[in-house]
């Protein structure tokens, strides 16, 4: 996995939701939104899951490419894969990477607020909103503030542009236990396959019966 199937991944995903949650925003039902956001959540989580666990196995796949040709000396194939075989500093560099835009415009919101920069607070409160909108219905249930920052919207801004990358970071972790296991299920279909080609040329050919005179 390079940083940018990540970014690309979750980012497709974060516009979708957005999209989605504005959607049910407009509707004005706080329980529907809590309710369907919750669940468009849990979904996105669980699919970044599942598509880290792809790029993991692939990464381990190109990781094992890699070692064969640090063997054989194919400087060309090395330089090709090598940065998209798996890595756990690439994999972290990559949650940075998606996590900070968000991270940052909901950092500069909070300083301006706190310092009563107010030409650049409501823009950046509802560039905020916007990007932690598909996050809103975690805090639903305790807070339905959106107009100040308070306890609860803070944490929101600071935690949320963190969910998904990590989701995708924890299925990409799976990489090296979902390779190991294709290897030993390929191994053990080779032996298999070994074993029953040597019963095959083991069994006697019959002898064909000779005609009377």
């Amino acid at each position: 996995m390079s940083i940018s199937d990540m970014w690309k991944t979750n980012v497709v995903t974060l516009v979708m939701l957005i999209f989605l949650n504005l959607g049910l925003f407009s509707l004005n039902n706080t329980l529907a939104w809590t309710i369907l956001g919750l669940i468009l959540l849990a979904g996105s989580m669980f699919l970044c899951f599942r598509q880290g666990m792809a790029y993991g196995h692939e990464a381990c796949r190109l990781r094992s490419t890699l070692g064969n040709a640090a063997k054989s000396a194919d400087a060309s194939v090395e330089a090709k894969v090598e940065k998209s075989a798996f890595s756990v500093s690439r994999g972290i560099k990559a949650v940075l990477s998606v996590a900070l835009p968000a991270y940052v415009v909901g950092c500069a919101y909070i300083v301006c607020t706190l310092l009563k920069v107010e030409q650049l607070e409501m823009p950046l409160r509802l560039a905020s909103w916007v990007l932690a909108a598909p996050f809103w219905p975690c805090m639903l249930p305790f807070s339905q503030t959106f107009d100040r920052l308070t306890g609860w919207v803070a944490a929101v801004l600071m935690i949320s542009p963190f969910i998904l990358p990590l989701s995708t970071f924890a299925g990409y972790m799976q990489g090296p236990k979902l390779w190991a296991k294709s290897e030993k299920a390929m191994a053990e279909g080779r032996r298999r396959a070994k074993a029953k080609s040597r019963v095959t040329r083991k069994k006697r050919v019959p002898r064909a019966e000779r005609p009377e005179i």
